[in-house]
């Protein structure tokens, strides 16, 4: 494979994709290749730098909370759940990346008046994290 580019794609399309992947560990763009029915890339090399915990991905951590990478993500907020997951260090929900819990909040989330709300998202986010048999409240991780 010549090189990944970035696209833009709406939410349901997102949705598919993550709904395809076999695990947070697998690229979406190989979800994405088994849903247009591309069949596998050619094998690609990872290059002799990169190391195991690259490779892996780095966890996000914040306020003495460690989330791996590939945790899981989800919050309710005025009758409507978000979902997400922890990529690299960052969280990505809706295909949005934000670097905290209450950024990612504000990002997904609108009050009934269709404002941004200024959420703490310690409160309100639940996360898996990859070895948890159950959901987890963020706040309750401290």
């Amino acid at each position: 494979m010549d090189s990944l580019r970035m696209i833009k794609i709406d939410f349901d399309i997102h949705q598919m994709i993550e709904l395809e992947r076999k695990g947070f560990d697998e690229p979406e763009y190989l979800a994405l290749r088994r849903l247009l029915k591309l069949g596998k890339p050619e094998a690609e090399a990872v290059p002799a730098s990169q190391s195991a915990a690259a490779v892996e991905g780095r966890s996000w951590n914040g306020k003495g909370v460690e989330l791996p990478h590939g945790t899981e993500l989800r919050m309710e907020y005025n009758g409507r759940v978000s979902r997400g997951h922890i990529d690299n260090g960052i969280w990505i929900v809706e295909g949005e990346r934000a670097t905290s819990p209450s950024k990612a909040a504000k990002m997904v989330n609108v009050t009934k008046d269709g404002t941004k709300p200024s959420l703490n998202g310690w409160i309100y986010w639940e996360v898996k994290r990859p070895n948890d048999s159950r959901w987890r409240r963020l706040e309750n991780l401290k």
